[in-house]
């Protein structure tokens, strides 16, 4: 319980002035008390005893004159003897009035000292509060102020001629108050300063501690809450899945905090697949207050799977820009010779040999200028939704490849199955699938093979079945083909980015369909596309 200096000190000159006064009445009572009692009775007794002298006196002046002569005398003696005793009585009760004036004087110079010692006490008290407990009391005010928060209250130091241990202590809290709210401002503009840092960095940054909890985030990461890629949680593993009551286990994702922890490298990185969302996740050990933490740093790897389709789409534009412009004229021109030569040496309807030859040649110089032309057809990167028809997109990928099938003895079989079916998305990206999936087929025939693509419907939807009889894939790296930056061709001779199924993937899901794949190492791959059919499409749409 608190209780106050004020409080105590006046308590105690109380509680000292009370003692005081018990001793002092104690003393008094027993001696110059009981001594003024003592005469007292005695006087009283003493006086008792004269008043009967007096009675008998009195009763012997009544007999004197029956009395003889002698007896007269006796009496005078008697008489004489009272007025002594008389006399004496009243020098003792004169001494009883002298004592009883001296007793009340010493009362009143004892009074007099209790009032100046009461006095005394009095302004030693309102001394002490002055220079005491004012100063504390402002000390108290100030400590809880600082306590609450606030570094901008300073103790207010009256200007006076003498200065104590109390005014020295002021200037010194009032001192270091101004310093610890300029170095609590500085921490704050450097906190703003870094916290602006990280904000401004593209990918989701958050901090760490030992015990999985997010106690320092990003913008970034911030924004791909709100969008709820992903889940809004204080522990790190409850963002990839809320109901997650665990760190993430080793089998399904990898912890990065338990990773380095029993680890002696400094980083770790690795790729996790978040709500469909492949991330790539840098993690580095940091110190948080002389402990544990790290520092993660989140890409989403689709936009850089979106990005390098641009790219590719940019680049296919460029290189049939320059095909158009280098070899459709010049073809073209040459395709007009052969034309007015045909007209001017063979008019006749007779097929020579050399006219046949000629036709040939104008026919394929004509099917040369096709392919820049559906070149450019591929590289239209639009956002524009039409509706197109399967099997007049899968031709025009195939005719690309033409060469290429043919130069390496590939046995190319299409089987197409209701060749009007037609869906609803961007032709550009549908072509982009077929073409991806087509050239992993060749390259994984270097050797020659069958080739078989194959489309099917049954009632919702369209299956497109890409099939080779090349290398094949391991299981192992099945689960992950799909996975940007990820590419199951180990060999030399095989190089590639990893992009390419991602962007298959990420194609595919924007025409709201499907993609698997089964794969048996020396028998083969098949790739299999689902899509659902317009009318599924367009209920899926509203």
């Amino acid at each position: 319980m608190f209780f106050s200096l004020n409080k105590r000190f006046f308590v105690t000159i109380i509680a000292f002035l009370l003692l005081c006064s018990g001793i002092f009445l104690i003393i008094f009572e027993s001696t110059i008390g009981k001594k003024i009692q003592t005469e007292h009775t005695k006087n009283i007794t003493r006086n008792q005893y004269v008043i009967e002298l007096l009675n008998e006196n009195i009763s012997l002046r009544k007999k004197i004159s029956y009395l003889e002569p002698e007896k007269h005398i006796q009496i005078t003696k008697q008489q004489e003897e009272l007025s002594r005793e008389k006399n004496l009585n009243d020098e003792l009760i004169n001494s009883y009035n002298e004592d009883y004036t001296s007793l009340i004087e010493s009362l009143r110079i004892i009074g007099f000292g209790a009032s100046l010692t009461i006095f005394s006490l009095i302004i030693l008290w309102l001394l002490l509060r002055h220079w005491v407990i004012t100063p504390i009391d402002k000390l108290t005010a100030l400590s809880v102020d600082v306590a609450n928060g606030d570094f901008s209250k300073r103790l207010d130091i009256p200007k006076t001629r003498f200065t104590d241990e109390f005014n020295s202590l002021m200037h010194t809290i009032n001192f270091m108050l101004n310093n610890i709210e300029t170095n609590i401002n500085e921490i704050k503009e450097k906190e703003i300063f870094l916290q602006n840092i990280i904000d401004a960095m593209p990918d989701a940054i958050r901090i760490i501690d030992k015990d999985y909890n997010i106690i320092l985030s990003n913008k970034a990461y911030n924004d791909s809450v709100k969008k709820k890629h992903f889940h809004k949680s204080q522990k790190c593993y409850c963002s990839y899945n809320k109901d997650n009551s665990y760190p993430c286990a080793s089998s399904e994702i990898i912890c990065p905090i338990a990773e380095l922890q029993k680890s002696s490298s400094q980083s770790l990185k690795i790729v996790h697949t978040v709500n469909n969302r492949p991330l790539s996740i840098n993690s580095a050990k940091i110190n948080i207050n002389n402990d544990f933490g790290i520092v993660e740093s989140i890409r989403d790897l689709s936009d850089n799977v979106n990005y390098s389709h641009q790219q590719k789409i940019s680049s296919l534009g460029f290189l049939a820009s320059s095909l158009a412009h280098e070899m459709k004229n010049n073809l073209g021109a040459i395709n007009l010779i052969l034309d007015g030569l045909l007209q001017k040496y063979y008019k006749s309807e007779e097929l020579s040999e050399e006219k046949k030859y000629l036709q040939m040649i104008s026919s394929q110089i004509k099917e040369c200028i096709k392919v820049p032309e559906r070149l450019l057809k591929l590289s239209r990167s639009t956002d524009v939704t039409t509706t197109f028809n399967i099997t007049s997109s899968i031709t025009d990928m195939l005719s690309l490849l033409d060469y290429e099938i043919k130069s390496k003895g590939i046995n190319l079989v299409q089987n197409f199955s209701n060749i009007k079916e037609t869906i609803i998305g961007n032709e550009t990206d549908f072509k982009m699938i077929i073409l991806n999936l087509l050239q992993n087929a060749i390259n994984a025939m270097p050797n020659g093979g069958d080739l078989e693509i194959k489309t099917n419907t049954n009632k919702e939807e369209i299956l497109i079945n890409i099939k080779d009889n090349g290398c094949g894939i391991k299981q192992e790296d099945l689960k992950h083909i799909f996975e940007p930056f990820y590419s199951a061709s180990h060999s030399k001779d095989k190089k590639g980015t990893g992009l390419g199924l991602a962007i298959v993937k990420d194609l595919v899901q924007k025409l709201n369909g499907k993609i698997s794949v089964s794969s048996t190492i020396n028998e083969g791959t098949t790739f299999q596309i689902t899509i659902p059919r317009q009318k599924t499409q367009k209920m899926l749409v509203k």
